[in-house]
């Protein structure tokens, strides 16, 4: 029986990735990916030699179609990772495996470090609950639906966010609500790791003081609430 598995990879130590997700990738027929580049670099460095498949927002429905008709004919055994972390977090990845829930095949996970999960634990902001953005929005009725979400519960909400929007965004959220409280993180795991915590105004000056290079994961949370 065809199998799919959603292998979690480092998201930026590369000491990170699971063993299960290397062994994953040594026994599967092909690699689902974002970018052939990037996960031909991955493969290199682990020493596995498999054929690759690009992934993205822009051909999803064109794989699954491909996928579709394949899996008719052939037992297949599929690795699909992002370009960091888990796969299908704020990235593509649910129509296939939609797909092989469909047609009542096997779907696995290998679990792996996710960059707002960690920035959530590092932040001292209690965790009994909490929302998950994505990407911050860039339209203003999706901004204040946001804001909403945050004013209107005791619990923190997590976003992923530019570093060429990351000052803006914190101003906006200050202007908003001066009371704010931000844990901001940068470069997760990495040599450059980051992280700044504090009332969002004051985080934003210290930011845009520093070097805005790398990914930014955002927590912020209404302690007044």
């Amino acid at each position: 029986m065809s199998s799919l598995i959603l292998c979690g990879i480092s998201i930026g130590n590369p000491l990170d990735i699971p063993a299960r997700t290397i062994e994953a990738l040594k026994s599967c027929d092909f690699v689902l990916c974002e970018d052939t580049r990037t996960a031909g670099r991955l493969l290199s460095s682990l020493s596995i030699g498999k054929p690759l498949r690009s992934y993205f927002n822009y051909n999803e429905q064109k794989r699954v179609d491909e996928l579709r008709k394949e899996l008719q004919t052939k037992d297949l055994r599929i690795a699909l990772i992002s370009e960091a972390g888990m796969p299908l977090i704020a990235d593509p990845g649910y129509r296939v495996v939609n797909l092989f829930h469909e047609l009542g095949l096997k779907v696995e996970a290998i679990p792996g470090p996710t960059a707002f999960v960690m920035a959530l634990v590092m932040s001292g902001f209690p965790l009994n609950q909490f929302s998950f953005l994505g990407f911050w929005p860039t339209k203003t009725k999706d901004r204040k639906q946001a804001l909403a979400l945050l004013d209107s519960g005791q619990h923190p909400i997590a976003f992923y966010e530019s570093p060429m929007r990351i000052v803006k965004t914190l101003r906006w959220l200050a202007t908003s609500n001066p009371e704010l409280l931000v844990f901001v993180v940068k470069e997760l795991t990495k040599n450059y790791e980051t992280s700044w915590r504090g009332i969002a105004s004051e985080v934003a000056d210290q930011i845009e003081a520093s070097t805005l290079k790398g990914e930014f994961t955002v927590v912020a949370y209404c302690s007044s609430k």
